[in-house]
């Protein structure tokens, strides 16, 4: 625990001090020098990073052998969504969606042997979301997320779920023709499946199969340092909100620091070894030193403050409910002391869960209890990689034999 926190102190030292090198830079230059490719991510990158760590998502699809583009989503609350698009059969519409803190790169990074590319080369139209607050849907139709961030970041998964994901399916299936889609969600992502199924039931018929790798719903058997870290969790984010800190671990804040100290020497020990082991489950035959190279090109994508307090609520509170404001507050917003919880009952979707025995988040233990609450899944499995953790799913090295067959088997089941 010692280590864990000289790490995260020294995150916050780097941060603190890129912060200060960067202010006149940012303010001076253009998001995007007018040398820079219109495939590669916005310099300066350091030299560490591969060619993947540099291009963007629809570069890599193309770099991989596949057409794609980014639409932009408007949401009903004004938020603008980039939503990516590897060309495939329009009659095999697929859509992933990513988890807390990540963005759509997610399901890319690992280049060939990435989901997304799978995927397309199996022939689905992968449409690939990237949640309100992150690095690509950092943006508003009038809400400055820098300058008025306390509005703009006022969200959770609940908004995610019932504001981001109806306008996106909805986009999908007006632009491919068809009825339903499959959808594949990771960590959070699932989350998003299972609130936009309680709280707009009409959604249950547009999705053919829901997907759930690492689900995410029930908290109660969390390991490793995230149980630990939800004990101090509300003193700690009740700081950022009294110092106005609305948006947490966002790409151009948190990504210099990790590459200033991750990509130098000892740094895999410090950030895997160390910290990412801890937080998602131990796998370092899985996630090897040299995919920090790329990884940090793209990762972390951002978040809101209230989303992670909202799930450290369902953590404390043993309870999958909509966010608690607290007794005078609740009464106003739902007409009751306590927030309501998500009837899961009405998550009729098929529904696949997908889970890793060393994942120290989604763990199997709180999926068996996940799976009696759902009234439709139609596939469970605890894949049989003992290391299989939080992560493999979209940065396993080896997720192409531990996990992707097991996967297609069942997408072939319901297509």
């Amino acid at each position: 625990m010692k280590k864990i926190l000289i790490f995260l102190a020294a995150i916050l030292q780097v941060h603190s001090q890129l912060l200060e090198i960067n202010v006149d830079v940012e303010i001076q230059q253009p998001e995007e020098s007018p040398e820079q490719s219109p495939g590669q991510l916005p310099e300066p990158l350091p030299a560490q990073l591969t060619e993947d760590g540099r291009l963007n998502f629809v570069a890599l699809a193309n770099k991989y052998g596949f057409q794609a583009s980014e639409e932009s989503i408007i949401t009903e609350d004004g938020y603008i969504l980039s939503l990516f698009h590897i060309h495939g059969n329009p009659c095999k519409p697929m859509l992933l969606i990513h988890g807390n803190t990540g963005t759509g790169d997610c399901w890319i990074v690992r280049g060939n042997n990435s989901l997304a590319i799978t995927l397309a080369r199996r022939g689905y139209d992968v449409w690939v979301a990237n949640q309100r607050g992150s690095r690509y849907s950092r943006k508003h139709i009038f809400l400055d997320p820098d300058l008025q961030p306390e509005k703009f970041f006022n969200f959770t998964f609940y908004e995610l779920a019932v504001y981001d994901m109806p306008p996106v399916i909805d986009f999908i299936l007006q632009e491919t023709g068809q009825e339903q889609l499959t959808a594949i969600g990771w960590s959070v992502g699932t989350t998003q499946l299972y609130v936009l199924g309680a709280e707009k039931p009409e959604y249950n018929d547009k999705i053919k199969l829901a997907v759930s790798l690492a689900p995410i719903s029930v908290l109660q058997n969390l390991r490793g340092l995230v149980k630990w870290a939800a004990a101090i969790g509300p003193e700690g984010l009740e700081l950022f909100k009294l110092a106005n800190v609305q948006e947490l671990i966002s790409f151009h804040q948190t990504a210099p620091a990790l590459q200033a100290i991750c990509l130098q020497p000892g740094g895999y020990e410090l950030c895997f070894q160390i910290l990412f082991f801890s937080v998602f489950g131990y796998d370092p035959d899985g996630l090897e030193p040299e995919f920090q190279n790329t990884l940090y090109g793209h990762f972390p994508g951002g978040s809101s403050r209230k989303l992670f307090s909202h799930l450290v609520q369902v953590i404390k509170r043993n309870k999958f409910a909509k966010y608690d404001y607290g007794f005078e507050r609740n009464l106003i917003v739902y007409n009751s002391t306590e927030p309501p919880e998500f009837d899961l009952r009405k998550v009729t979707m098929k529904s696949a869960l997908f889970m890793g025995k060393e994942d120290f988040l989604g763990t199997v233990a709180d999926a068996e209890l996940l799976k009696g609450l759902l009234p439709n899944v139609v596939h469970y499995q605890v894949l049989p990689y003992e290391k299989f953790n939080h992560i493999d799913f979209v940065w396993g090295r080896y997720a192409p034999d531990n996990f992707q067959p097991y996967l297609m088997e069942v997408l072939d089941k319901y297509e």
